[in-house]
Protein backbone atom coordinates (compact mmCIF):
# COMPACT_ATOMS: atom_id res chain seq x y z
CA UNK A 1 0.00 0.00 0.00
CA UNK A 2 2.95 2.46 1.24
CA UNK A 3 4.53 1.75 -2.44
CA UNK A 4 1.86 3.62 -4.24
CA UNK A 5 0.35 6.14 -1.76
CA UNK A 6 2.31 9.88 -2.34
CA UNK A 7 1.98 12.05 -5.69
CA UNK A 8 2.87 10.64 -9.18
CA UNK A 9 3.63 12.59 -12.02
CA UNK A 10 3.72 11.90 -15.59
CA UNK A 11 2.81 11.33 -19.07
CA UNK A 12 -0.05 9.67 -21.06
CA UNK A 13 0.33 8.55 -24.44
CA UNK A 14 -1.70 6.87 -27.37
CA UNK A 15 -4.97 8.46 -28.85
CA UNK A 16 -4.23 10.90 -26.71
CA UNK A 17 -1.37 12.80 -25.44
CA UNK A 18 -0.80 15.08 -22.11
CA UNK A 19 0.65 15.31 -18.61
CA UNK A 20 -0.64 12.84 -15.71
CA UNK A 21 -0.82 13.79 -11.94
CA UNK A 22 -2.33 10.92 -9.47
CA UNK A 23 -2.33 12.11 -5.26
CA UNK A 24 -3.18 8.88 -3.60
CA UNK A 25 -3.72 8.78 0.32
CA UNK A 26 -3.61 5.64 2.22
CA UNK A 27 -7.00 5.14 3.97
CA UNK A 28 -7.25 1.64 6.40
CA UNK A 29 -7.30 -1.26 3.47
CA UNK A 30 -7.14 0.98 0.44
CA UNK A 31 -5.80 3.87 -1.43
CA UNK A 32 -8.39 6.77 -2.40
CA UNK A 33 -7.42 10.56 -4.50
CA UNK A 34 -7.34 11.43 -7.22
CA UNK A 35 -6.16 11.13 -10.91
CA UNK A 36 -5.62 14.29 -13.50
CA UNK A 37 -5.33 14.04 -17.34
CA UNK A 38 -3.87 17.30 -18.57
CA UNK A 39 -3.99 16.63 -22.57
CA UNK A 40 -2.31 18.77 -25.17
CA UNK A 41 -5.39 18.88 -27.54
CA UNK A 42 -6.45 22.77 -27.14
CA UNK A 43 -9.86 21.84 -28.70
CA UNK A 44 -11.21 19.72 -25.76
CA UNK A 45 -11.53 19.15 -21.75
CA UNK A 46 -8.94 17.84 -19.78
CA UNK A 47 -9.85 15.08 -17.57
CA UNK A 48 -10.22 14.63 -13.66
CA UNK A 49 -11.48 11.41 -11.11
CA UNK A 50 -11.93 10.39 -7.97
CA UNK A 51 -10.75 6.99 -7.00
CA UNK A 52 -10.82 4.19 -5.08
CA UNK A 53 -7.99 1.11 -5.34
CA UNK A 54 -6.64 -1.40 -3.62
CA UNK A 55 -3.16 -2.50 -4.80
CA UNK A 56 -2.22 -6.42 -5.30
CA UNK A 57 1.67 -6.58 -4.37
CA UNK A 58 3.09 -4.20 -7.39
CA UNK A 59 0.22 -3.34 -9.44
CA UNK A 60 -3.05 -1.13 -9.05
CA UNK A 61 -5.67 -1.28 -10.92
CA UNK A 62 -9.05 0.64 -10.99
CA UNK A 63 -11.47 1.99 -13.36
CA UNK A 64 -12.86 5.62 -12.82
CA UNK A 65 -15.76 7.79 -14.32
CA UNK A 66 -14.22 10.69 -16.02
CA UNK A 67 -15.76 14.51 -15.31
CA UNK A 68 -14.78 17.25 -18.27
CA UNK A 69 -12.51 20.41 -17.08
CA UNK A 70 -12.40 23.61 -18.82
CA UNK A 71 -8.50 23.15 -20.65
CA UNK A 72 -7.24 26.55 -19.92
CA UNK A 73 -9.46 27.60 -16.62
CA UNK A 74 -9.00 25.24 -13.06
CA UNK A 75 -12.92 24.46 -12.59
CA UNK A 76 -15.38 21.84 -13.62
CA UNK A 77 -16.82 22.48 -17.58
CA UNK A 78 -20.45 23.65 -17.48
CA UNK A 79 -23.07 20.87 -18.98
CA UNK A 80 -22.75 22.04 -22.85
CA UNK A 81 -19.04 24.17 -22.48
CA UNK A 82 -17.67 21.22 -24.88
CA UNK A 83 -19.07 18.50 -26.63
CA UNK A 84 -19.15 15.93 -25.16
CA UNK A 85 -20.41 12.84 -27.52
CA UNK A 86 -17.02 11.10 -28.00
CA UNK A 87 -16.12 12.04 -23.97
CA UNK A 88 -15.54 8.16 -22.42
CA UNK A 89 -18.06 7.46 -19.44
CA UNK A 90 -15.29 4.94 -18.28
CA UNK A 91 -11.63 4.60 -17.86
CA UNK A 92 -9.73 1.43 -16.91
CA UNK A 93 -6.17 2.28 -15.77
CA UNK A 94 -3.56 -0.48 -15.16
CA UNK A 95 -0.47 0.92 -13.20
CA UNK A 96 2.76 -1.59 -11.95
CA UNK A 97 5.29 -0.72 -10.48
CA UNK A 98 8.97 -0.81 -12.16
CA UNK A 99 12.71 -0.22 -11.66
CA UNK A 100 12.25 3.20 -11.91
CA UNK A 101 8.85 4.96 -10.84
CA UNK A 102 5.96 3.10 -12.18
CA UNK A 103 4.41 2.29 -15.63
CA UNK A 104 1.01 1.27 -16.98
CA UNK A 105 -1.95 0.96 -19.69
CA UNK A 106 -5.36 3.52 -19.87
CA UNK A 107 -8.58 2.60 -22.30
CA UNK A 108 -11.56 4.21 -22.67
CA UNK A 109 -14.83 3.22 -23.08
CA UNK A 110 -14.84 5.28 -26.40
CA UNK A 111 -11.97 3.54 -27.73
CA UNK A 112 -9.43 5.47 -26.88
CA UNK A 113 -6.23 3.87 -25.44
CA UNK A 114 -2.65 4.29 -24.76
CA UNK A 115 0.21 4.08 -22.17
CA UNK A 116 1.36 5.67 -18.75
CA UNK A 117 4.56 6.26 -17.78
CA UNK A 118 4.87 8.01 -14.17
CA UNK A 119 7.29 9.37 -11.43
CA UNK A 120 6.82 9.44 -7.58
CA UNK A 121 7.93 12.91 -6.13
CA UNK A 122 10.97 12.87 -4.26
CA UNK A 123 10.39 15.26 -1.43
CA UNK A 124 11.67 12.80 0.72
CA UNK A 125 14.84 12.92 -0.51
CA UNK A 126 17.54 15.21 0.67
CA UNK A 127 18.40 18.59 -1.36
CA UNK A 128 19.82 18.72 -4.43
CA UNK A 129 20.42 22.58 -4.42
CA UNK A 130 24.18 23.64 -3.95
CA UNK A 131 24.46 27.00 -1.95
CA UNK A 132 26.18 29.45 -3.41
CA UNK A 133 29.77 29.53 -3.21
CA UNK A 134 31.66 32.64 -1.17
CA UNK A 135 28.26 33.04 0.92
CA UNK A 136 29.95 31.13 4.28
CA UNK A 137 28.85 33.22 7.19
CA UNK A 138 26.48 35.96 8.58
CA UNK A 139 28.60 38.83 7.64
CA UNK A 140 28.98 37.81 4.06
CA UNK A 141 25.62 36.65 3.58
CA UNK A 142 24.49 40.43 4.74
CA UNK A 143 26.74 41.80 1.93
CA UNK A 144 25.07 39.71 -0.39
CA UNK A 145 21.61 40.87 0.47
CA UNK A 146 22.81 43.91 0.55
CA UNK A 147 22.76 44.03 -3.42
CA UNK A 148 18.77 43.29 -3.50
CA UNK A 149 18.02 46.65 -1.31
CA UNK A 150 16.63 48.39 -4.61
CA UNK A 151 14.32 45.86 -5.66
CA UNK A 152 12.46 45.54 -2.22
CA UNK A 153 9.47 43.56 -3.61
CA UNK A 154 10.89 41.71 -6.05
CA UNK A 155 12.73 39.22 -4.40
CA UNK A 156 11.35 36.74 -1.35
CA UNK A 157 13.41 35.06 1.23
CA UNK A 158 12.45 31.83 3.27
CA UNK A 159 14.38 30.49 6.49
CA UNK A 160 15.20 26.78 7.45
CA UNK A 161 16.62 25.07 10.72
CA UNK A 162 18.17 22.37 7.95
CA UNK A 163 18.62 21.92 4.04
CA UNK A 164 15.45 19.73 3.60
CA UNK A 165 13.35 20.05 0.12
CA UNK A 166 10.45 22.89 -0.30
CA UNK A 167 7.29 21.09 1.01
CA UNK A 168 3.85 22.37 2.18
CA UNK A 169 3.34 21.56 5.61
CA UNK A 170 -0.02 19.70 4.07
CA UNK A 171 2.21 17.62 1.64
CA UNK A 172 4.99 16.54 4.80
CA UNK A 173 1.92 14.64 6.18
CA UNK A 174 0.93 11.35 4.60
CA UNK A 175 -1.77 13.00 2.51
CA UNK A 176 -1.75 14.40 -1.00
CA UNK A 177 -5.18 14.35 -2.30
CA UNK A 178 -6.12 18.18 -2.23
CA UNK A 179 -9.87 17.42 -3.59
CA UNK A 180 -10.88 15.48 -0.23
CA UNK A 181 -8.67 18.23 1.57
CA UNK A 182 -10.46 21.30 -0.03
CA UNK A 183 -13.78 19.52 -0.34
CA UNK A 184 -13.98 17.89 3.34
CA UNK A 185 -11.70 19.62 5.47
CA UNK A 186 -11.47 23.17 5.05
CA UNK A 187 -14.92 23.65 5.14
CA UNK A 188 -15.52 21.91 8.40
CA UNK A 189 -12.47 23.68 9.92
CA UNK A 190 -13.88 27.31 8.35
CA UNK A 191 -17.27 26.17 10.26
CA UNK A 192 -15.54 25.26 13.45
CA UNK A 193 -13.41 28.14 13.86
CA UNK A 194 -16.76 30.50 13.71
CA UNK A 195 -16.87 31.25 17.23
CA UNK A 196 -12.81 31.73 17.81
CA UNK A 197 -12.13 34.17 15.61
CA UNK A 198 -15.46 35.91 15.23
CA UNK A 199 -15.12 36.49 11.26
CA UNK A 200 -17.20 34.33 8.78
CA UNK A 201 -14.38 33.72 5.77
CA UNK A 202 -16.22 34.15 2.37
CA UNK A 203 -15.39 30.55 1.23
CA UNK A 204 -16.21 32.07 -2.50
CA UNK A 205 -14.06 34.82 -2.48
CA UNK A 206 -10.43 33.99 -3.58
CA UNK A 207 -8.49 36.48 -0.87
CA UNK A 208 -10.87 35.29 1.57
CA UNK A 209 -9.78 31.88 0.91
CA UNK A 210 -5.91 32.85 0.90
CA UNK A 211 -6.47 34.94 3.95
CA UNK A 212 -7.98 31.80 5.87
CA UNK A 213 -5.44 29.36 4.74
CA UNK A 214 -2.57 31.75 5.33
CA UNK A 215 -4.11 32.44 9.40
CA UNK A 216 -4.22 28.26 9.67
CA UNK A 217 -0.49 28.02 8.51
CA UNK A 218 0.43 30.44 10.99
CA UNK A 219 -1.32 28.79 13.53
CA UNK A 220 0.29 25.51 13.14
CA UNK A 221 -2.47 23.37 10.55
CA UNK A 222 -1.70 22.05 7.83
CA UNK A 223 -1.65 23.65 4.81
CA UNK A 224 -0.51 23.97 0.59
CA UNK A 225 1.37 27.02 1.73
CA UNK A 226 4.69 27.74 2.14
CA UNK A 227 5.70 30.96 4.25
CA UNK A 228 8.25 33.53 2.85
CA UNK A 229 8.94 37.26 3.51
CA UNK A 230 10.17 39.37 2.08
CA UNK A 231 13.03 40.90 4.31
CA UNK A 232 16.28 38.81 4.78
CA UNK A 233 16.59 39.32 7.94
CA UNK A 234 12.92 38.13 9.20
CA UNK A 235 14.17 34.92 7.14
CA UNK A 236 17.20 34.71 8.84
CA UNK A 237 15.46 34.97 12.35
CA UNK A 238 13.22 31.96 11.32
CA UNK A 239 16.02 29.55 10.34
CA UNK A 240 18.15 30.79 13.18
CA UNK A 241 15.47 30.96 16.47
CA UNK A 242 14.19 27.28 15.07
CA UNK A 243 17.56 25.88 15.24
CA UNK A 244 17.87 27.61 18.92
CA UNK A 245 14.26 26.53 19.89
CA UNK A 246 15.48 23.00 19.36
CA UNK A 247 19.22 23.08 20.87
CA UNK A 248 20.40 21.76 24.23
CA UNK A 249 23.74 22.50 25.65
CA UNK A 250 25.30 18.77 24.01
CA UNK A 251 23.64 20.20 20.55
CA UNK A 252 25.84 19.78 17.61
CA UNK A 253 26.22 23.22 15.47
CA UNK A 254 28.93 21.75 12.86
CA UNK A 255 25.65 21.98 10.23
CA UNK A 256 24.05 24.52 8.49
CA UNK A 257 20.93 26.36 8.30
CA UNK A 258 19.34 27.22 4.98
CA UNK A 259 18.01 30.75 3.56
CA UNK A 260 16.23 30.73 0.25
CA UNK A 261 15.84 33.46 -1.68
CA UNK A 262 13.44 33.06 -5.26
CA UNK A 263 13.32 36.29 -7.95
CA UNK A 264 9.43 36.11 -7.23
CA UNK A 265 9.26 39.13 -9.70
CA UNK A 266 10.70 37.05 -12.76
CA UNK A 267 8.70 33.96 -11.80
CA UNK A 268 5.16 36.00 -11.97
CA UNK A 269 5.97 37.19 -15.61
CA UNK A 270 7.33 33.95 -16.77
CA UNK A 271 4.49 31.37 -15.30
CA UNK A 272 0.82 32.13 -14.58
CA UNK A 273 -0.08 32.39 -11.06
CA UNK A 274 -3.49 30.18 -9.84
CA UNK A 275 -4.93 30.79 -6.81
CA UNK A 276 -6.71 27.06 -6.83
CA UNK A 277 -6.10 24.00 -5.60
CA UNK A 278 -7.91 21.74 -7.29
CA UNK A 279 -8.43 21.04 -10.83
CA UNK A 280 -5.59 22.58 -12.38
CA UNK A 281 -2.25 21.42 -13.71
CA UNK A 282 0.54 20.98 -11.28
CA UNK A 283 2.04 24.92 -10.06
CA UNK A 284 3.59 26.90 -7.89
CA UNK A 285 2.08 30.46 -6.76
CA UNK A 286 2.77 33.66 -4.89
CA UNK A 287 0.12 35.27 -3.25
CA UNK A 288 -0.25 37.63 -0.94
CA UNK A 289 -2.55 36.80 1.89
CA UNK A 290 -5.33 39.13 3.17
CA UNK A 291 -3.94 39.69 6.84
CA UNK A 292 -7.40 39.37 8.36
CA UNK A 293 -7.48 38.32 12.14
CA UNK A 294 -3.64 37.81 11.66
CA UNK A 295 -1.83 40.10 13.72
CA UNK A 296 1.62 38.28 12.37
CA UNK A 297 1.18 38.84 8.59
CA UNK A 298 2.19 42.11 8.54
CA UNK A 299 5.42 42.46 10.99
CA UNK A 300 6.64 39.42 9.60
CA UNK A 301 6.23 41.02 5.97
CA UNK A 302 4.56 37.66 4.86
CA UNK A 303 4.21 36.50 1.51
CA UNK A 304 3.00 33.32 1.05
CA UNK A 305 3.10 30.05 -1.94
CA UNK A 306 0.55 28.29 -2.46
CA UNK A 307 0.95 24.54 -4.75
CA UNK A 308 -0.51 21.46 -5.70
CA UNK A 309 3.31 19.57 -6.29
CA UNK A 310 4.76 17.83 -3.49
CA UNK A 311 8.17 18.02 -4.78
CA UNK A 312 8.39 21.95 -4.97
CA UNK A 313 12.64 22.03 -5.55
CA UNK A 314 11.80 19.62 -8.49
CA UNK A 315 9.35 21.72 -9.98
CA UNK A 316 11.23 25.12 -9.53
CA UNK A 317 14.35 23.24 -10.74
CA UNK A 318 12.51 21.49 -13.49
CA UNK A 319 11.22 24.71 -14.84
CA UNK A 320 14.82 26.15 -15.10
CA UNK A 321 16.20 23.84 -17.05
CA UNK A 322 13.09 25.00 -19.62
CA UNK A 323 13.36 28.45 -19.18
CA UNK A 324 17.17 28.71 -18.45
CA UNK A 325 16.34 30.96 -15.81
CA UNK A 326 17.61 30.84 -12.18
CA UNK A 327 14.88 31.60 -10.28
CA UNK A 328 16.18 30.34 -6.59
CA UNK A 329 19.04 30.52 -4.72
CA UNK A 330 20.03 29.17 -1.28
CA UNK A 331 22.72 30.25 1.57
CA UNK A 332 23.61 27.98 3.96
CA UNK A 333 25.00 29.53 7.51
CA UNK A 334 26.98 28.20 9.97
CA UNK A 335 24.57 27.07 12.93
CA UNK A 336 27.17 27.67 15.38
CA UNK A 337 26.78 31.44 14.60
CA UNK A 338 23.05 31.44 16.35
CA UNK A 339 23.57 33.30 19.37
CA UNK A 340 25.02 36.19 17.27
CA UNK A 341 22.80 36.71 14.48
CA UNK A 342 19.86 36.52 16.85
CA UNK A 343 21.24 38.76 19.20
CA UNK A 344 22.33 40.97 16.36
CA UNK A 345 18.95 40.76 15.03
CA UNK A 346 17.09 41.73 18.10
CA UNK A 347 19.09 44.97 17.75
CA UNK A 348 17.11 45.42 14.74
CA UNK A 349 13.79 44.93 16.44
CA UNK A 350 13.45 41.45 14.65
CA UNK A 351 13.02 39.47 17.94
CA UNK A 352 9.30 37.40 19.10
CA UNK A 353 8.02 40.63 20.59
CA UNK A 354 7.53 42.04 17.04
CA UNK A 355 7.43 39.45 14.63
CA UNK A 356 4.45 37.66 17.51
CA UNK A 357 2.06 40.17 18.48
CA UNK A 358 0.68 38.75 21.78
CA UNK A 359 1.68 36.94 24.91
CA UNK A 360 2.99 34.56 22.75
CA UNK A 361 5.84 36.65 21.66
CA UNK A 362 5.75 38.67 24.82
CA UNK A 363 7.09 35.42 26.79
CA UNK A 364 9.38 34.18 24.32
CA UNK A 365 10.90 37.81 23.88
CA UNK A 366 11.80 37.95 27.39
CA UNK A 367 12.90 33.96 27.66
CA UNK A 368 15.42 34.86 25.48
CA UNK A 369 16.97 37.92 27.38
CA UNK A 370 16.39 36.56 30.49
CA UNK A 371 17.31 33.08 30.24
CA UNK A 372 19.35 32.86 26.68
CA UNK A 373 18.37 30.37 24.39
CA UNK A 374 19.51 27.22 26.16
CA UNK A 375 18.19 27.52 29.71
Amino acid sequence: MEKFSGQWIGTLSGTQDGLVLLDLDHRKQWLEGSIYGFLNADDGPNVYAPLIANPVENKLEFKVRPIALHPNQPRVAAAGEFATENFPAEISISIELATSGAEGTWKADNGQEGTLKLTKSAADQPSQLVAEPGIHDWASFQQEVAKNIDRPYATIFRGQSSAWRLRTAFHRTRRKDLVRYWEEDVPRLRKASVGHLGNTFGHMDPGHNGAFLHLLQHHGYPTPMLDWTYSPYIAAYFAYSSFADNFHSNSDTSGKVRIYMFDAHSWKLDFNQIVNLTHCRPHFSLIEPLAIANPRALPQQSVASISNVDDIEGYITYQESLTANKYLKVYDLPQSEYEDVLRQLGYMGISPGSLFPGIEGLCREYRHRQFGYDP
